[in-house]
Parts: C-alpha cells; structure tokens; sequence
C-alpha cells in the first residue's frame, strides 16, 4: 500500500469533511412526496410526507405494542402505520388529520386514529414504503451494509 504524501493526506481529509457535510446537510433537509389518495380513478385528498428518524419510529412502535413487556407481546400492524403515516405528514397538512369535525363523525381521539379510519391497508403499506425510501431504508442502503 502506497503512503500518502501530506497534500493528499489533506486532500481526502477535506473530501471527507464535505462528504459528511453534505451528508448532514442532506439530512436536514428533508425531501417531501406527495401521496395522492384516489378510489375508482377518483382524486380524494393529498398530503405531503417526509422522513421520520429512528427516535419517532421507536416511538410509534413502543405505542402500538399489545400486552407490552409481557411474553405475548405483539404489534398492530396496522395501527403502527397509521401512526409512523401520521408521524410523517409534513406541519402543514397534518390539518388533514386533525380535523376535528372528521374526529367527531369518526370516533377518533388522535390524527393517527383518523389515518387508520380513513386508509386502506394498501393505501398504508404503499405509503409506508415511501416512507421508509425517504427514512433511507431502501435497497441501496441494504446492500451497502451487506458489503460492508
């Protein structure tokens, strides 16, 4: 292996400082997708989401845990996603499930419960998949840690 000379030790020093920069930069600045809900050709509603971090993920898990810290514990699946979908709605259209004459009509107490009465399971598990594109779960993140 070839040794570095001082300018080049400085140069990948610097490559590396922008990289992760950059990196953070990306982070902070959350691309948004826009999910359009239609049925039968018909446009209902749209809203926008972005990313959500590891903390906000653990957060929806921990609360959608049945018999939680028990043997059987187990998670709604579909309630998880309702809320991670929630969670991840952009400020400005959380207006969408917060909507507190739809609360009223649907018996819900949270947004997430207007996302679980509203969505359909497909329409959860094709959002969730944007989501977890946008939180850097996708393939290209997988297979770089496999060949790591």
């Amino acid at each position: 292996m070839k040794e570095l000379t001082e300018n080049e030790l400085e140069a990948a020093e610097t490559n590396i400082t922008e990289a992760l920069l950059n990196a953070a930069a990306y982070k902070a600045n959350k691309e948004r997708r826009k999910i359009v809900i239609k049925r039968n050709g018909e446009f209902l509603f749209s809203f926008h989401i972005t990313g959500i971090d590891e903390d906000v993920w653990r957060k929806c898990r921990r609360q959608n845990l049945m018999n939680r810290g028990k043997p059987n514990e187990e998670l709604n699946g579909g309630r998880f996603l309702s809320q991670a979908i929630y969670e991840a709605t952009v400020e400005e259209d959380k207006a969408i499930w917060n909507n507190h004459a739809v609360w009223e009509q649907l018996g819900a107490v949270t947004g997430a419960d207007v996302v679980n009465a509203i969505l359909l399971p497909g329409e959860k598990t094709r959002i969730a998949e944007e989501l977890e594109d946008l939180s850097g779960y996708n393939v290209d993140t997988d297979e770089l840690i496999k060949n790591l």
